[in-house]
């Protein structure tokens, strides 16, 4: 049940969102707002602490609340020129490396891209899973030959349903996780040597799918606020036999851009009338800071070539390995490959998963971690803004939990990472965004780490080494 101070704080997000309240105004005070709602004034400030960990207003000591203002758009992020040219990729072996130095214990892990598990409803899970086990043992020790727990299907075709997919439990194939889903899309509409069209910067784990499987892949450049060039990738198309393409539309992995509406729609069917299929990576897509929630592509598929995939990773317990595709016209071919590689996914788990989403505490609790997500991320701004040199450009995303910094051109991504991790701290370098290796003065961080680390001290110790590695350029 949604509590009073959220309903308030949902209705005036609404009204920021439809431009009543545009960027730089100021809202109502906290007794007119008491008067005009006929409630408490300590529920109106509780209302505006919500919108301010959103990062949807700031709070003006002496003056009152005001709706943000945009990031500073002399600060937007660069995005390197990129031949568009099929390219092999080799960078497995050094992302492998540098994920398990970054989960080395006494590590301060800003570079994978799990959130801590600080985050996660544990005495939820805990207390489904005690119930489950108590009541469902036979159905956590059975194993069949199945798309997924029939439970868990209803329960994510209903959501996928609520967010304008059109699609039924019968529609979807449980996985273990998100990645797992991907490498089985990959699989099904491509063979060794295809092209894929991907996003650049990009996701590192996709980069690694596609050099295991021995496919090309050709980056698309991408705006950091827009996401994917739509016409860049209508060029690639032009000029190369693309199989497929790849994209993570929502709050992209590192830039965090959020694809606009009309963009999907014309990226959908832009694709379609080639009969290219589109695979969707929607991980983040219930991350949204101001509680909104944007189409995902599946949305707008009318002829099945949208595969889309999604897990519980990212926002209800990485440790679950709980994913699903809804593959669209692929269904035969996904599930081949699914039952192929591991039969079916650990019931235990997906039961956790479907009593949770349909328990009705997922929304209240997503209301909270995004909150928490929101704040961790503007700290991160704010202390890399103050800290890092002044040269420095920031990501701006609206959701998720990644941040894409460029540093000053002289910074090593690769050589950065090494002085971060001898000082126990975990980066991610730009260089595993690319098969180009473009991003080298790049890094990306994750701001969902352990809510118990200082921020600003973290940040001012990577800004000292950032400092130390100028001074010996000089």
């Amino acid at each position: 049940m949604v509590k009073l101070y959220e309903q308030v704080a949902d209705d005036l997000r609404d009204l920021i969102l439809k431009g009543v309240y545009r960027p730089g105004d100021k809202l109502p005070s906290i007794r007119l707002l008491s008067t005009q709602r006929k409630i408490s004034i300590a529920t109106v400030q509780r209302s505006l602490e919500e919108l301010e960990l959103r990062g949807l207003i700031e709070v003006r000591p002496k003056s009152g609340c005001y709706v943000k203002m945009p990031a500073d758009q002399q600060k937007v992020i660069h995005t390197p020129l990129i031949p568009l040219l099929p390219k092999s990729i080799k960078i497995h072996e050094i992302a492998s490396g540098i994920f398990h130095q970054c989960d080395e214990p006494n590590t301060i892990n800003l570079g994978t891209s799990y959130p801590a598990a600080q985050y996660f409803p544990k005495k939820a899970i805990q207390q489904i899973a005690t119930q489950i086990i108590k009541v469902q043992i036979n159905d956590i020790v059975d194993v069949h030959f199945s798309p997924g727990h029939s439970l868990l299907r209803q329960a994510l075709a209903k959501r996928m349903s609520e967010n304008g997919c059109q699609v039924q439990a019968d529609d979807l194939i449980v996985t273990n996780g998100c990645l797992e889903a991907l490498s089985i899309c990959l699989r099904a509409v491509a063979k060794q040597g295809d092209t894929i069209a991907i996003e650049s910067p990009g996701f590192v784990g996709l980069f690694q799918l596609i050099e295991s499987l021995g496919y090309q892949a050709l980056e698309i450049p991408c705006h950091p606020v827009d996401g994917m060039s739509l016409e860049a990738l209508e060029l690639a198309l032009e000029q190369w036999d693309i199989k497929a393409v790849a994209i993570v539309p929502t709050f992209s992995n590192p830039l965090g851009a959020n694809m606009p509406i009309e963009n999907r729609q014309r990226l959908v069917s832009m694709l379609a009338g080639k009969s290219i299929p589109l695979i969707e990576d929607d991980l983040f897509g219930d991350l949204s800071f101001d509680g909104s929630r944007t189409k995902p592509c599946k949305a707008f598929d009318t002829k099945g070539l949208v595969l889309y995939c999604s897990s519980a990773s990212k926002t209800i317990a990485s440790g679950l390995r709980v994913g699903w595709i809804a593959p669209g016209a692929f269904y035969k071919e996904v599930s081949y490959f699914k039952t192929f590689s591991n039969i079916s996914a650990p019931n235990l788990t997906q039961l956790i998963v479907a009593k949770f989403l349909s328990s009705g505490k997922y929304d209240r609790y997503l209301r909270q971690f995004t909150a928490q997500l929101a704040t961790q991320m503007y700290q991160f701004q704010q202390a890399i803004t103050q800290y890092f040199p002044a040269e420095t450009r920031i990501s701006r995303p609206q959701g998720g939990c990644i941040l894409w910094i460029e540093l000053p051109k002289n910074i090593d991504g690769f050589e950065l990472f090494k002085k971060a991790i001898a000082a126990n701290i975990a980066i991610i370098p730009g260089q595993l965004s690319s098969a180009s290796q473009k991003f080298n003065h790049f890094i990306r961080i994750n701001c969902a780490c352990d809510p118990k680390i200082n921020i600003a001290a973290v940040t001012a110790k990577l800004a000292v080494i950032i400092h130390q590695m100028q001074t010996s350029k000089q």
